[in-house]
């Protein structure tokens, strides 16, 4: 197999899930582990958030700090727990894409690797971040060297007329921050293109990072990182491609993610809703969860045992019995 015949890895995908046992049970658990940490954590910020309301007065500040510091801390466990339940499923659905026994144990595998994930996490968004602050600082210095910021500059000059260059801040209605902002689009377009280029050789080079931790428990984060760029090297185009044809995929999330705001979409079309914002925002949660889980349901281990194929068309040849460290870590 080769990464650029996607219609080969897809048949191959197929074929590889008919004959697994138990593949829909892992999909099955992995989402409602998925979906319940997100109700978890829903619950808990709402619980949180209603009691930081009730407490008042400065006796209680203390208290509501520590809510709050509560409130702020959940998401990232529920960033790393996912994470690690993501990369499980990918264990898995690897197994099913070498024709090995699975079973709903292997999930447990992205927490046994928790520290190695974790440091790759945090590597990877410092990497991520540096490079979006770097695109957007030679955006706009771009910008400012070319004619298209004269307008924006010739509409500000006389409300910054007779501010000191020592003033931290100037203060303008909001009005002219909407005029400025939609004057800037020629700025947000140059730090967008500048963004996408500087970005995607970078994500796509380690985007094998997580099979690569999952498959070689010897290799810590910068090793992994450093394989799936070896690897990646002139395939990079090829996995985009690949990326294009799940497009089905993509999209479905994407209309369950935007199924999610519908209590803040429907009122800007102008449909009032009949019940509380409370309620509204319940609602289309559930609605967004519900959506979810069917898409993952019907389409995530098609989808993951694909890219699990695609890896293994990537990772270098190792001799026999040094390779497929996944089949020795759940023998039969």
């Amino acid at each position: 197999m080769n990464i650029r015949n996607v219609k080969e890895l897809k048949r191959f995908a197929a074929e590889r899930l008919e004959h697994a046992r138990d593949s829909k049970r892992i999909v099955l658990i992995y989402t409602g582990l998925v979906i319940g940490l997100s109700v978890l954590v829903m619950a808990a910020n709402y619980v949180l958030g209603l009691r930081i309301d009730q407490l008042g007065g400065l006796s209680n500040m203390s208290t509501r700090a520590t809510l709050s510091a509560i409130q702020n801390v959940l998401p990232m466990v529920q960033s790393m727990v996912s994470t690690c339940l993501s990369v499980g499923f990918l264990a898995a659905m690897l197994r099913i894409a070498r024709g090995q026994y699975v079973s709903p144990q292997t999930l447990r595998l992205g927490f046994d690797r928790f520290w190695v994930l974790l440091r790759c996490t945090i590597i990877k968004g410092l990497l991520y971040t540096s490079g979006i602050f770097l695109s957007v600082y030679a955006g706009i210095s771009l910008y400012l060297m070319t004619p298209l910021a004269e307008p924006v500059i010739e509409f500000l000059v006389p409300y910054l007329d007779g501010v000191s260059v020592l003033d931290s801040a100037v203060v303008l209605e909001d009005a002219v921050y909407s005029q400025v902002a939609a004057m800037l689009w020629p700025a947000y377009l140059i730090c967008g293109l500048l963004t996408a280029v500087l970005l995607f050789p970078m994500v796509y080079s380690y985007r094998m990072a997580e099979f690569v931790i999952i498959d070689k428990p010897a290799f810590g984060a910068l090793m992994a990182m450093r394989e799936s760029k070896k690897m990646m090297r002139r395939n990079r185009i090829s996995l985009f491609k690949l990326d294009v044809s799940m497009w089905w995929y993509y999209a479905a999330l994407t209309l369950a993610g935007v199924l999610g705001y519908g209590d803040a979409i429907l009122p800007l079309l102008g449909v009032e809703l009949p019940f509380s914002a409370d309620a509204g925002y319940f609602l289309f949660y559930a609605l967004y969860l519900a959506a979810s889980a069917g898409v993952y349901y019907l389409m995530l281990d098609r989808v993951d045992v694909t890219y699990a194929l695609a890896y293994d068309t990537l990772k270098p040849e190792e001799p026999k019995n040094e390779g497929a460290v996944l089949g020795n870590i759940f023998q039969m």
